[in-house]
């Protein structure tokens, strides 16, 4: 064994040092051969074109010795068609290598690789579909390159770094391929092809590719191997490449593993194992996608098969299934048998796929929208061409379903065991939550929660038998249990059923959608689905026996019958009728007639038992009632205000409530197809019954009668009752005015206690008496394009009826005063108008509205005078018209009366009058226009008249800080001589600020000329911070003050203090309406008064405060006794006539004085003065005693004392004693110096200040005065 090992070492080395020598050899031929390539460039050319099959091209050569021999490597290398000269490749290099056996052996000049390095190669589809290899077609790129003997050259082509540029139509760029290595390799063996490829981003990350053909087997037993493997790809990308039509991939990425045979044209057998996440291939649907796939095609069929095979979606996962399919042909391809398995199938999963079905095919499946699981399907089909082909079929179904789809029924969730074949078979119903849509015959769909039961089917040449016993079908509505037998005869004649059902029903109106639709008359149909609002069935039978062509059984020759208990059922029987409810019912359909007369119901209240119900013939369905209800009157308007018996009324028994028991009948006949033409009668009795008007306060009691009413009349028997606690007769009739359907007309009287507690209006104390009075209560006709309200006509001459009410609404009873008028309750509820007239020119036309179930007045308009009314354009109370008297107080006294306040002035919106004589707080205003207006936050108050003329702004809310502003141009208050005076016990607390402007102001003749008054809100009342009257001749300007003063009687009290200056006062005491008795040009007066409760025109008697007076020099004016008005406090004017009569020669020169002066003390009325003076150049004059302001008198004493160089003559005794020590004290407290012992007289003075009385006197009563007024103290 060494010694061979030996030999084998030294033959190895001979051999190999033999290969080096011939190599070393040929090396240095090679080397030597270098130089002298360009001299052989464009030999090498012709070689290099002969041997590749293209003309070569290049710029540059070398050559080099590789391993496997010399190689030929080529620099910027083109290689073109021979026959059209267009370039196929253009390489960075192109290395070629010669076969060295060939040459050293065969002396032939062979190659037996070219690699190709950097180079790009484009790739194009044409829009006819064909490919293209750089620029031309791709079975022309290098032609047949067979040697002579048929065989392929062996050689081996190598690319290096290859880019790929594929460009399809529409493209605006073209997709790269990078081919890092490809190798095409042919011996005599085989044909090889191995590529690594580097995909776009969107096409994925990488693919290999390999494909093998043996050469060894005969050329009809070849065949190619192809296997690809790709990593990462991207579905979406790939199918938008379209290399397989234009249904495509929307998206998915993933590994695939496919191994291909292919031979003579067609696939022999291919697999495949893929691992694909997120697969789109409709919108919106998302799957994974696994399994291996197995396809094996033979000439007498093919086989398809898929294992591990497993769908993802995101709420469910198949589980790891098998799917087997197989078909066997004969030699014409016409299919013999076919054999179907799946361990799982989900149906619903079908609806990924429809993309790659053809658009029939996507039709059909998506009409049948298949659902749910298959499992362990097994189904064979043989003799598929034969008349009675045979078959076998078994699977367990879970949730399946198919969707209707014209006559063919649908349903979902169905789930059992099925079992067929052409004898017969049989199916196990299993099913939970299984809906059944049958729209041929059903609006909806039946929701059946569970349905469980065995149908068996038989075949005969005859018939086919169909028998189930017991299949029982509930849901939360219905549960029934039905034993059927169908036979169906094989010639096609009519089925014969044999079906008996109980059933029960708990929600009717949840049922009725159970109704079949499409087998009834639509009016029927609807009336049905109306009718039934709720209530259930516990017990229901259905028997249906006989042949179904003869159904419903006309002729008796089968027989359906249905019977059921309905209990609580709300039944409306027609959309105009109130619902009957809480009805116990039993119900029979016999084939075409349904009724029921044993029942018990309640209608709005009323009890109806035993009505007659039928609908005789339900092809031509007439619903026909008979009833008797009992109830009460209010049950009975409740029933007839939902029902067609309102439009008697005109829709308005809404507006009436009543009370008391009653019972009605009511015979019904409605026609279904044309329901609208239904007949009614109905009679209502009433037992003493009660019956009013909503917003009408007083009820018609007592009512006892029979009223009939149709569709079209009303009549009534024997009606009557009491209205106002008097009787009446009450008839009720069918109205001829187009605008009322029915009238109520009575007759009564009523009394003033009635009109008080009964009407609620509020006259107590102000109307007496009673009067007859005729009435008529107008329903209007429904159906009116602009609808008429609930009118009540009132008539009545208010003869025997009192109205103690002021100008000019007042009457006495037996004058008679006919008044006609109406009240209109207004559609909708929510207005009433109410328009009439009197015989004293009063007019009114109001209107109320509702709101929180309260009247409130709206709108209307009061009319005073012959003028015609005319109706309010905005809401509130329009007073118009002309009248003769308007006692404003006695309006105010009227409002402020009783318990409630009325509100009326809350309501007038406007006033608009001439009044010929207006007596207003205080004042007798003749011929004066007032009109009132609202504003945003005040009441606008215009006045025009002879004494008035001007506006006033009064606030709604005293208790804001508005003022009540005056702006008058004249305002002179004449005073009132006919009212009488009342003293008022206002709050001055509750007044507004009050501004007063007036360019012309009197106080009855006495003129003020321009006043203006502001008075602001103080603690307690009002207080006047400017108080200013100013004329040509005098000023007064003042403060003053009202406020609360809980001590005094009125309850408040009132003060002022002012001045008053004058520069001329003849012409001032004849503009205050005095008779002039003073000629000076120079007056002042100061008071400080106050008084017992607010501004008012009788205050003298309870005046306390000062006056204080002063006159420049001037001249005292004789008056006439009666000649007229003089200044009351100054008495001193009474004086001159009677002085020139009994001083002539003293006083012969005149009355002149230098100062007049005075104070006067006012206590509750009274004046007293101590110190009212005079003096002049003749004498001196003073005045002390008591001066009545509201009583109007004097009760004064005058002494009159003469000065230096007169001696006035001794009128009256000397009388000596206290009373004269008085005067003299007296005296000189006024003067401020001795009374002189001589020449001095005394006067009185007394009466009225209008005719004052002037009489001699003494000191006595010169001191006795002194001593009233408190000048001195008493004597005894």
């Amino acid at each position: 064994m060494k010694a061979f090992l030996q030999r084998l070492f030294k033959f190895a080395a001979y051999t190999a040092a033999g290969v080096v020598i011939m190599l070393a050899i040929a090396v240095g031929l090679f080397r030597l051969f270098l130089p002298r390539l360009p001299q052989y460039q464009e030999d090498i050319k012709d070689w290099a074109s002969a041997a590749i099959g293209m003309e070569v091209e290049f710029s540059g050569m070398d050559a080099r010795w590789g391993l496997s021999g010399p190689e030929l490597e080529f620099y910027d290398a083109e290689l073109y068609r021979a026959s059209t000269q267009t370039r196929v490749i253009a390489a960075d290099r192109v290395r070629v290598s010669v076969a060295l056996t060939r040459l050293l052996f065969e002396e032939e000049l062979a190659i037996d690789r070219i690699v190709v390095s950097e180079t790009s190669i484009e790739v194009r589809q044409l829009d006819d579909g064909r490919w293209w290899v750089q620029g031309a077609p791709a079975d022309e790129l290098l032609g047949k390159r067979t040697g002579g003997d048929g065989r392929l050259p062996e050689i081996e082509v190598i690319g290096e770094d290859v880019e790929i540029l594929l460009l399809q139509p529409g493209d605006a760029r073209p997709r790269y391929f990078a081919l890092p290595g490809v190798t095409v390799s042919i011996d005599e063996n085989r044909i090889a092809f191995d590529a690594d490829v580097r995909l776009p981003d969107e096409l994925g990350r990488q693919l290999s590719a390999s494909a093998t053909q043996l050469l060894t087997l005969p050329q009809e037993a070849r065949q190619w191997n192809v296997i690809i493997e790709a990593d990462d790809i991207n579905l979406g990308g790939w199918s938008d490449l379209r290399l397989a039509g234009d249904r495509g991939v929307l998206s998915g990425t993933g590994d695939v593993a496919l191994s291909v045979s292919y031979a003579r044209g067609r696939v022999r057998n291919a697999s495949a194992d893929v691992d694909f996440a997120n697969v789109e291939l409709e919108q919106g649907e998302l799957f994974d996608l696994g399994g291996r796939f197995e396809l094996n095609v033979a000439d007498d069929g093919w086989l398809i098969a898929a294992e591990r095979f497993q769908i993802t979606r995101a709420d469910r996962q198949w589980p790891e299934a098998s799917l087997r399919a197989e078909v066997s042909t004969d030699d014409d391809g016409q299919l013999l048998m076919m054999d179907v398995r799946a361990s799982y199938l989900d149906l619903q999963d079908a609806g990924l796929f429809m993309s790659v079905l053809g658009a029939e095919q996507q039709q059909q499946v998506a009409t049948l929208g298949p659902s749910g699981v298959v499992r362990d399907l097994i189904a064979t089909v043989s003799d598929i061409d034969s008349e009675s082909p045979r078959f076998d079929v078994a699977a367990r179904l879970e949730n399946c379903g198919m969707a209707a789809d014209g006559k063919r029924p649908g349903v979902r969730g169905f789930s059992g065991v099925v079992r067929a074949n052409r004898l017969g078979g049989s199916v196990e119903i299993r099913s939970a939550d299984m809906i059944v849509d049958a729209p041929e015959f059903l609006s909806e769909p039946i929701d059946i929660v569970s349905a469980e039961g065995i149908v068996i089917w038989r075949s005969t040449d005859r018939s086919t038998t169909v028998v189930s016993d017991s299949i029982r079908l509930r849901n939360d509505i219905f549960d029934s249990q039905s034993n059927v037998q169908v036979i169906i005869d094989a010639e096609g004649s009519s089925p014969v059923v044999d079906l008996d059902s109980t059933w029960s029903v708990s929600n009717v109106a949840a049922m009725k959608r159970y109704i079949p639709q499409k087998i009834i008359k639509p009016k029927l149909y609807d009336w049905l689905q109306m009718a039934l609002v709720k209530g259930s069935i516990p017990t229901g039978t259905t028997s249906l026996n006989g042949p179904l062509d003869k159904f419903p059984y006309d002729d008796g020759d089968g027989r359906f019958l249905v019977e059921a208990a309905v209990r609580n059922l709300t039944f409306k029987y027609h959309p105009r009728w109130p619902a009957a409810v809480q009805s116990d019912m039993d119900v029979v359909l016999d084939k075409m007639r349904l009724y029921s007369v044993r029942n018990r119901s309640f209608s709005a209240g009323n009890q109806t038992v035993d009505a007659k119900i039928e609908i005789a013939e339900l092809r031509d369905p007439v619903l026909t009632i008979g009833a008797f209800s009992t109830g009460t009157l209010e049950t009975i308007r409740s029933f007839s205000a939902q029902s067609p018996i309102a439009d008697v009324f005109g829709g308005q028994l809404d507006r009436i409530s009543v009370s008391g028991e009653a019972s009605y009948t009511l015979d019904l006949k409605v026609p279904l197809k044309n329901s609208k033409q239904f007949e009614f009668t109905s009679r209502v009795r009433s037992n003493n019954g009660t019956i009013a008007l909503k917003g009408f306060k007083p009820p018609l009691t007592d009512l006892i009668g029979e009223v009939t009413i149709t569709r079209d009349t009303i009549s009534s028997a024997s009606l009557g009752g009491r209205f106002l606690g008097e009787e009446v007769a009450i008839d009720l009739a069918t109205s001829d005015d187009p605008q009322f359907s029915v009238i109520a007309s009575t007759a009564g009287s009523v009394t003033s206690g009635a009109i008080v507690a009964d009407l609620g209006l509020p006259l107590q104390g102000l109307i007496s008496g009673f009067t007859n009075y005729e009435a008529r209560i107008l329903f209007p006709r429904g159906k009116q394009a602009t609808p008429s309200p609930l009118t009540i006509q009132i008539d009545s001459e208010l003869d025997g009826l009192g109205l103690d009410l002021p100008e000019p609404v007042g009457k006495p009873a037996a004058t008679p005063m006919q008044i006609s008028g109406d009240i209109r309750f207004l559609p909708g509820g929510k207005k009433i108008e109410s328009a009439g007239v009197a015989d004293n020119d009063i007019a009114w036309q109001v209107g109320f509205r509702r709101s929180n179930d309260a009247w409130d007045f709206d709108r209307g308009v009061l009319a005073l005078g012959s003028d015609p009314i005319q109706p309010a354009e905005t809401r509130g109370l329009h007073i118009r018209g002309t009248t003769s008297t308007v006692r404003l107080d006695d309006w105010l006294n009227l409002s402020r009366s009783g318990d409630r306040e009325i509100g009326t002035a809350d309501r007038i919106r406007s006033i608009d009058l001439v009044i010929a004589d207006l007596f207003a707080i205080g004042q007798h205003l003749e011929g004066h226009h007032v009109r009132v207006d609202r504003s945003a936050r005040d009441w606008l108050v215009q006045v025009d008249g002879d004494n008035v003329v001007g506006s006033l702004f009064v606030p709604y809310d005293f208790t804001s800080e508005r003022a009540m502003v005056l702006e008058m141009t004249r305002l002179q208050l004449p005073g009132d001589e006919e009212s009488p005076d009342e003293v008022s016990k206002p709050d001055p607390r509750k007044l507004p600020p009050i501004t007063l402007t007036a360019e012309e102001f009197a106080l009855g003749d006495r003129q003020l000329g321009a006043v203006e008054l502001r008075l602001v809100r103080v603690e307690g009342g009002l207080e006047a911070t400017t108080m200013t009257t100013t004329d040509d001749t005098f000023e007064i300007s003042g403060t003053g003050r009202w406020v609360v003063d809980e001590s005094d009687p009125l309850g408040s009290r009132t003060s002022t203090t002012a001045t008053l200056t004058s520069t001329n006062v003849m012409q001032t005491m004849s503009r205050l309406n005095f008779t002039p008795g003073i000629a000076s040009d120079q007056m002042s007066a100061s008071v400080n008064l106050s008084w017992s409760g607010g501004p008012r025109a009788d205050f003298l008697d309870v005046l306390d405060g000062e006056v204080s007076v002063q006159f420049g020099n001037g001249q005292l004016e004789e008056v006439e006794p009666g000649a007229g008005r003089i200044f009351g406090l100054m008495s001193i004017v009474a004086l001159p006539r009677r002085l020139s009569l009994d001083f002539r020669d003293v006083f012969s020169k005149g009355f002149g004085f230098d100062k007049i002066a005075g104070t006067f003390r006012i206590v509750d009325g009274e004046s007293y003065t101590c110190d009212l003076s005079l003096e002049g150049p003749a004498a001196d004059i003073g005045i002390v005693g008591r001066t009545g302001l509201a009583t109007r008198d004097y009760d004064q004493a005058a002494i009159i004392s003469a000065n230096f160089g007169n001696t006035l003559p001794i009128v009256g005794a000397v009388v000596a004693g206290p009373q004269v020590a008085a005067a003299l004290l007296i005296f000189s407290q006024i003067f401020k110096k001795p009374l002189q012992e001589v020449g001095q007289v005394y006067y009185g003075i007394s009466g009225s200040w209008d005719e004052p009385v002037v009489d001699s006197t003494n000191a006595a009563t010169f001191a006795s005065r002194g001593e009233l007024a408190g000048c001195v103290p008493a004597t005894d």
